[in-house]
């Protein structure tokens, strides 16, 4: 009997071996395929190293002066690339749909105007919990805000992650509540046909055991011999410095709750203040994870929830409590043992410019305990992990794939349903499989030079620079404002084209340039880059019978007939 059961785990590693060299790229080939420049998926198992591939690209990018913009679908994933959200970067917030009025609001924001038209790349990291209304949000965005009916106005998209992990939430009002909610499900995704590279080097896992257990759940083959195989794992001897993960707000809530109070000493609280229409600020509580009642001591674990303004921590940074200032404030010791005082931060909801509700509290959770969910993108050494009430596809697939081997697992609680994934993932997992292999033979009919002839064609084509830049160089190009060097060019006569031109920046951000020296009271040359007489006096009297500032109404008003361009820079003279 013993040796049947050999047989059959033997069987399925072998199975779960085979489906991961179905296809087989490298991160080579895949940085090849991005710097081409087409919509990309960056996909693979956990530990694969896609952010490897990522970090290089964005070098690369950077070293070219291709204007990029680094993003994640939550906020502790993007401390993870150095990034913002999505939800931040793009302007959408929180909202769950996107109005005509929404999208005139978000129009009138200058910087956001100019982040939409300055960006040639747009990097989204784990687009696994992307929900697929999201996705088409940002594709009706993006094509209004660069005036450009392609897919996403024309940028690049580069979507990575693995749909094998956390999927969308979904809330109970959700008009795609019924329908599928992956991001590759969106119409904007459809449409756009991402370039899919699937890497599957594994760089994370040491071990073939634990590695041959996550490709079963790949692969929907996981046998008793697995289940077998982790649950042997629960009577093992553990350390109690094991980082504990829960499915559960409410488990990990109890687990911090029971330590908080093992501990002697005297207790710091910190109550939230808010302020604004009650529905907003109850709706903005939602949205962060900031504790209305936070209550710390010396020797309490935490986490840190939100990115210091000066960068001396993180959203995702984890520390021990270790003394409070006089005016109370905590000081935390970072894993990393620094030392840091952390101040009251806000999160806001604005609407037009106007906050429409605001929170007030300290950046800090307890610790002891995360969820799984917080714990996507980690790595970890040893962790405590309680899957007995996993409710989510992907959930156990993400707390087993943060380790590194199972020596460093003490599984306490487990239910099989926590291993399964959904059937639309792996089906749509083997078609990019599929996508992957052809898009790798595809680059391999190409020579090095035809290659780098099309490499090439795509940093031209962003205002970048074929040749590497000068860093050094660049930082002393950079103590000069941006929008000066735009002023000395106008006074030398020199038409907004030919300024974008020598620049090597889209008229947008020229344009961008005039709004700011306008608005800073500076003396600017506009006569010679001002439409005729008559455009002018045409759109002057619309934006004064209108009574706005607004840009879509005047264009909509004079249906068509005069560029946006021509409405910017008439408006900047007003």
């Amino acid at each position: 009997m013993a040796l049947i059961s050999v047989i059959r785990l033997l069987h399925v590693y072998f199975k779960c071996q085979v489906s991961a060299i179905l296809v087989f790229m490298t991160q080579k080939v895949a940085l090849d395929i991005l710097k081409l420049g087409h919509t990309t998926f960056l996909t693979g198992a956990a530990g694969a190293g896609k952010s490897y591939a990522l970090r290089e690209y964005i070098t690369y990018l950077r070293k070219h002066g291709i204007r990029f913009a680094v993003t994640a679908s939550t906020g502790i994933a993007s401390t993870h690339i150095n990034g913002t959200t999505i939800h931040a970067w793009s302007g959408i917030g929180i909202r769950q749909k996107l109005h005509a009025y929404d999208i005139d609001a978000l129009e009138e924001k200058q910087n956001l105007y100019k982040r939409w038209n300055e960006t040639h790349v747009l990097i989204i990291d784990e687009v696994s919990m992307l929900h697929a209304s999201f996705v088409d949000m940002l594709d009706k965005l993006a094509k209004h805000m660069r005036r450009n009916e392609k897919p996403f106005g024309g940028m690049q998209i580069v979507f990575t992650g693995d749909f094998y992990q956390l999927p969308p939430v979904v809330r109970g009002d959700d008009e795609y509540e019924n329908q599928e909610v992956f991001a590759f499900t969106s119409r904007a995704w459809i449409e756009s046909k991402p370039v899919v590279c699937y890497i599957t080097d594994q760089y994370r896992q040491d071990d073939s055991k634990l590695t041959g257990i996550l490709n079963a759940i790949r692969a929907g083959e996981i046998e008793d011999e697995h289940f077998e195989i982790l649950k042997g794992t629960s009577t093992k001897k553990h350390k109690e410095d094991h980082i504990k993960l829960y499915t559960h707000n409410e488990n990990v809530d109890e687990i911090n709750k029971k330590y908080f109070n093992e501990i002697k000493g005297e207790v710091y609280k910190y109550e939230m203040i808010t302020k604004g229409k009650a529905s907003i600020v109850e709706s903005l509580k939602r949205n962060c994870l900031a504790e209305e009642n936070l209550e710390l001591k010396i020797g309490a674990k935490v986490i840190c929830i939100k990115n210091a303004s000066d960068r001396t921590y993180v959203n995702g940074s984890m520390g021990v409590v270790s003394g409070f200032t006089k005016d109370r404030g905590p000081i935390i010791t970072l894993s990393n043992g620094k030392k840091v005082n952390i101040v009251a931060d806000t999160w806001r909801v604005e609407e037009d410019g106007k906050v429409r509700a605001e929170l007030c509290q300290l950046p800090l959770k307890l610790a002891w305990a995360i969820t799984v969910h917080k714990s996507q993108g980690m790595t970890l050494d040893r962790a405590e992990i309680d899957l007995s009430r996993a409710f989510a596809s992907g959930q156990g697939y993400v707390a087993l794939s943060r380790l590194k081997t199972l020596e460093g697992l003490h599984l306490k609680g487990f239910n099989p349903m926590s291993l399964q994934v959904a059937d639309v993932v792996r089906d749509n997992d083997n078609m990019f499989r599929k996508k992957s292999e052809q898009a790798e033979n595809a680059v391999k009919k190409y020579g090095v030079k035809e290659l780098e002839k099309l490499q090439e064609s795509f940093i031209t084509s962003t205002g970048g620079t074929i040749e590497e830049i000068d860093e050094e160089a660049e930082e002393i190009q950079k103590k000069t404002p941006s929008h000066i060097k735009t002023q000395e060019m106008l006074k030398e006569k020199l038409s907004i084209k030919e300024i974008a031109e020598q620049r090597h920046l889209s008229i947008d951000t020229i344009i961008g340039h005039i709004e700011k020296l306008v608005e800073n009271k500076e003396k600017v040359e506009l006569k010679h880059v001002l439409p005729k007489k008559i455009a002018k006096d045409i759109i002057l009297k619309t934006f004064k019978k209108l009574k706005t500032h607004k840009l879509t109404p005047v264009f909509e008003a004079l249906n068509g007939k005069y560029s946006y361009h021509e409405i910017r820079l008439i408006r900047a003279s007003m």
